[in-house]
């Protein structure tokens, strides 16, 4: 385990522009129970649902027609498209680890995901489709 790889990732991300994400790695010293693992892995695709429905929100309401509607889009996608992935029930990803400690959740979970990228996706193939 590298403790400093936050300072790492923002110093890579101010030189080169861009940062190498890890979706799904948590690492617990001294082993945890499934109730805590599971817990913790849906922590991370739970912030990148309600960060992108928020940022859907705007982004429903503001259009591209301004600069902030346009970053809202951009934040929604990023946000919506890292979440539903991170849920897709293979090993190394979250939703394994949520879906071996609660299937309703992880059903619960990854449906909303899937349904807002369905909306994001769907304004974007089809520019003036409103919901």
């Amino acid at each position: 385990m590298y403790p400093n790889g936050l300072l790492l990732a923002l110093i890579i991300g101010i030189f080169f522009g861009f940062v190498i994400s890890a979706p799904g790695a948590v690492n617990i010293q001294g082993g945890a129970r499934r109730f805590e693992l599971g817990r913790i892995a849906s922590a991370g695709p739970l912030a990148n649902i309600i960060v992108g429905t928020v940022s859907l929100i705007g982004y429903l309401t503001l259009g591209t027609d301004s600069s902030l509607g346009l970053i809202l889009g951009f934040v929604c996608m990023i946000n919506l498209f890292l979440g539903t992935f991170n849920l897709l029930p293979f090993d190394p990803l979250d939703g394994k680890k949520i879906m071996v400690w609660n299937a309703m959740v992880w059903a619960l979970l990854f449906i909303i995901a899937v349904i807002l990228l369905t909306i994001y996706s769907t304004r974007i193939i089809i520019p003036g489709f409103r919901f």
